[in-house]
C-alpha cells in the first residue's frame, strides 16, 4: 500500500485537483475566468503526463545502470 501511495500519490493529488478546478470552471458560466480554469485543467493533465515521462526516464536510467554494473 505504501509503495502504491509513493508511486501514484502525486498523480492522484493532481488528478483530484484538476477535477475540482474543472468543476469550478463548469460552474463559472459567463465569467471571463472560466477559460483560465479550463487552461489549469489542461495544465494538470500535462503535469500528470510529465510525471509519467520522468518516471519512465528514471526507470530506464536505473535499468541501464544495473545492466552496466552486471557486465
Amino acid at each position: 500500500m505504501l509503495r502504491a501511495f509513493l508511486n501514484y500519490g502525486l498523480v492522484a493529488a493532481v488528478v483530484v485537483w484538476a477535477a475540482v478546478v474543472g468543476m469550478m470552471a463548469y460552474r463559472l458560466e459567463d465569467s471571463p475566468w472560466r477559460w483560465a480554469f479550463v487552461g489549469l485543467v489542461f495544465a494538470g493533465g500535462l503535469t500528470v503526463a510529465g510525471i509519467f515521462w520522468i518516471r519512465r526516464y528514471v526507470n530506464a536510467l536505473n535499468k541501464a545502470s544495473e545492466e552496466k554494473s552486471r557486465s
